[in-house]
């Protein structure tokens, strides 16, 4: 650690509770006792003498909330789960219209509930950050070299208001870098889904956006200025009318820039005895970027609802003209002996589109949803390549070669769910069908400085095809201080494969059971011990299993596996909670994991970059995270967490080896209120990440520091956000590894230290938010 610094960090914890207090005022400040309080057309609940009630019982946002009084008006809101404090003012039942109703909620930052744990970043500086950096700034969610992982495991999926995109992990981080962050309303961690979600993944990090519930019209347009190496740009809009029985929003955003990540790559040959070094700047140009989504609801009456919504991601020329020199050293007297030029001319095209149908309809004390999506992935990727070499007692010699690789994915899902709900006792089941179908086409062209022309014995036409029949059933009951909660998944999957080069045919059906487990006791007020178990499929993504070739350059090329296995995951963890402190522990045991190896061919001098099975792998730990108020003003959390990694992998020699470490993180952050109108919002943080492992790899240890200043202006409609990222320029990484006859590491930087100006203008009711979106499937991730 280069730079150690001590940041005090914000973030109030407070423990989840599943009850709202309110209190009944008239326009004197006068408690009204006797109000009556009606939640969702059945509940009845009253206030005392001191105007004070308590609704308890709640399993499931939002709320319908009537409030009857004689003497004064009918007042009707929607809460969600955010609202645990209420203050309401009631006017006398006159013929005028009610002028205000003043509604007070506390919003805990971070909430503990029995199968999750939620980050809250409304109305916080955290807002002028994008979602990508929301991500890394989340407790539990941790970025090791620009991968996520929760608990260690990076076999994780990433869903936006439950939906799934499709898109690799690299598209899916330039969307949400892409995405503002005043669009987020908060960030769900769940470690170990229950068992009305997928299968699918170690566990879940759900973006949850804001929501629409109040009548009126709102708008917004915004605009962003970034500068890291090279500058960026991004201007959009966000729109949300309701009225009656509709909602609708929608958001655009347009962006351009360029884009840059800086790789230094060293490989040994130790029987050779030589070093190979390339220095690689990736400059992309993608100057033209659409981001959009839109959510619609009808209510056809009060008890039943239609979604309705799309959103994609456009990207139809990412470009960059790439050159990379290779200098070949003698490893026993440093000197250069040979080297190579590789030039490299990309385009990429990039297409997803999303839409759902939902249909929800309430019977009294039950719930019947049926949802429905649909989506679609295009992409295509062309490069032509030049190789001018100058090898050691060879004469100069110059190799070219191109390949088109087009893309075509689509996937339907229907899922029916069936919930009900008692005051102590809740029971859910449903059942899924989803279909997806996966076609690449890989053109290979090889020739001379002129022209060249298609090689069909480096071509490739893969084929995949998948369904999956799944069903579920889940309870949950309270029973004084114990809260629990079980539930039981069955996935049935059958996949039919085919590629012509190489020729590998697979059909299989597979049946798999996923159990889940929670159990909470309150031990007092202010004291909860929480035990969970769940068992987690990964299966692979669809680009990885294509056996064919995608070359990088000359000696590189990457390779999927049409037989990779699914990795199973076993989950255990331990919580406990006492006055604002949160402790966890925790272990998982994951066979088969997945993961991208490279390998370097001694014979031939190649860098394979596979992505294969390891044998197994091991995660212990625990984290702590406690929460102080220092001032009214002044906020401060800490987040801390260690963990011992094994990795179990078959290495070249076809020994099994062991690659382990003890890993930790700090996550620290400062949040302060700087006037008394809270005009003006300071956050500093600060987060470090230890050395880690994936497989056979070791990654060093990285760092970040940031700051963020966020300023609101006239009569709250203006905004300014000014952002400070990675100033110490500390957020990079090494990856190395070591062993028989792998000897490599690559130095990897993503242009992470940047300056962002935000402005965003507000226009009518700011109190409306965005429509609700509906769900998307765990499939998605995966395209």
């Amino acid at each position: 650690m280069k730079y150690y610094i001590t940041i005090l960090l914000i973030f109030p914890i407070l423990v989840w509770s599943q009850s709202i207090k309110g209190h009944l005022e008239n326009e004197n400040q006068e408690p009204i006792s006797d109000g009556i309080i009606q939640i969702n057309e059945n509940k009845i609940y009253n206030s005392d003498e001191q105007g004070n009630f308590m609704i308890d019982g709640i399993s499931s946002f939002p709320i319908s909330l009537i409030i009857k009084k004689s003497g004064f008006r009918d007042y009707e809101l929607t809460l969600e789960e955010s609202d645990l404090a209420l203050n309401i003012i009631l006017k006398k039942d006159t013929l005028n219209n009610i002028e205000a109703v003043t509604i007070k909620a506390n919003k805990p930052l971070l909430k503990r509930k029995i199968d999750r744990l939620e980050f809250n970043i409304d109305n916080t500086p955290l807002q002028n950050l994008n979602a990508w950096d929301i991500l890394k700034s989340t407790p539990n969610v941790l970025v090791k070299n620009e991968e996520l992982s929760v608990r260690g495991n990076s076999q994780i999926i990433v869903t936006i208001n439950d939906k799934k995109t499709l898109m690799t992990q690299e598209q899916l981080k330039q969307l949400l870098e892409n995405t503002d962050g005043s669009n987020v309303s908060s960030v769900e961690v769940i470690t170990n889904p229950p068992a009305k979600y997928e299968a699918q993944g170690s566990a879940i990090i759900n973006i949850k956006m804001k929501k629409n519930v109040l009548s009126g019209y709102k708008g917004r347009i915004s605009t962003r200025y970034h500068q890291s190496i090279y500058a960026k740009g991004k201007i959009g809009t966000s729109q949300s009318y309701n009225t009656g029985k509709w909602q609708l929003s929608g958001n655009y955003d347009f962006v351009t820039g360029d884009y840059v990540r800086k790789n230094f790559d060293v490989v040994t040959f130790n029987n050779d005895k030589t070093r190979w070094e390339s220095d690689m700047t990736r400059k992309t140009h993608a100057h033209e970027q659409h981001i959009y989504n839109f959510a619609g609801q009808y209510s056809l009456d009060s008890l039943s609802s239609v979604q309705f919504g799309f959103d994609g991601y456009n990207a139809p020329n990412n470009n960059g003209h790439y050159k990379v020199p290779t200098n070949i050293y003698s490893t026993e007297n440093g000197q250069l002996q040979s080297n190579y030029l590789t030039s490299n001319q990309k385009n990429q095209f990039n297409n997803s589109f999303n839409s759902y149908l939902v249909f929800d309809k309430k019977f009294g004390d039950q719930n019947l949803t049926w949802t429905n999506n649909f989506s679609t992935k295009k992409y295509k990727e062309n490069q032509d390549i030049e190789t001018q070499l100058n090898f050691v007692d060879q004469p100069e010699d110059y190799n070219r070669f191109g390949s088109k690789n087009m893309q075509n994915i689509s996937l339907y899902s229907s899922q029916l769910d069936y919930r009900l709900t008692k005051e102590k006792f809740t029971l859910e089941g449903g059942i899924k069908y989803s279909f997806v179908h996966n076609e690449n086409d890989l053109d290979f062209f090889d020739g001379t400085r002129e022209s060249i022309i298609y090689n069909p014995s480096k071509s490739n036409l893969f084929d995949y095809k998948e369904n999956i029949f799944a069903f579920y059933i889940s309870s949950e009951y309270k029973l004084k201080k114990w809260e629990l909660k079980a539930g039981l998944r069955s996935e049935t999957t059958a996949i039919k494969t085919k590629s012509d080069n190489p020729t590998v045919e697979n059909n299989r059906t597979r049946t798999g059971l996923f159990p889940t487990f929670y159990a909470m006791y309150t031990l007092n007020d202010d004291q909860q011990l929480g035990f969970s178990y769940g068992k987690r499929i990964d299966r692979p993504n669809y680009d990885f299993l294509n056996p064919s070739r995608s070359y990088y350059n000359l000696y590189s090329y990457f390779q999927g596996d049409a037989n990779l296995k699914s990795t199973i995951i076993d989950n255990l963890s331990l919580t406990y909670t006492v006055k604002n402190w949160n402790f966890e522990t925790y272990f998982s045991y994951i066979k088969d994991p997945s993961m991208e190896i490279s390998i370097q061919n001694p014979e031939t001098f190649e860098t394979v970059y596979n992505f294969t099975n390891i044998d197994h792998g091991k995660n212990m730990g625990a984290n702590v995270s406690k929460s102080f108020s220092i001032k009214s003003y002044w906020k401060l959390n800490v987040f801390a967490m260690g963990e011992y990694q094994e990795n179990y992998f078959m290495g070249v020699d076809q020994i099994l080896y062991k690659n382990d470490v003890f890993f930790y993180n700090t996550n620290l952050s400062t949040q302060i209120t700087l006037d008394k109108a809270k005009t003006w919002d300071l956050n500093v943080g600060y987060v470090y990440n230890s050395k880690t492992i994936q497989g056979s790899f070791d990654i060093s240890s990285s760092q970040n520091t940031y700051v963020i200043i966020n300023k609101k202006m006239f009569d709250k409609k203006l905004e300014a956000g000014l952002v400070f990222n990675d100033i110490f320029k500390t957020d990079r990484n090494t990856i190395s590894t070591n062993y028989a006859n792998q000897n490599q590491y690559f130095k990897d930087y993503r242009d992470t230290r940047y300056f962002i100006i935000n402005l965003k203008y507000n226009f009518g009711n700011q109190k409306v938010k965005e429509a609700k979106a509906g769900n998307k499937t765990e499939e998605q991730k995966r395209l």
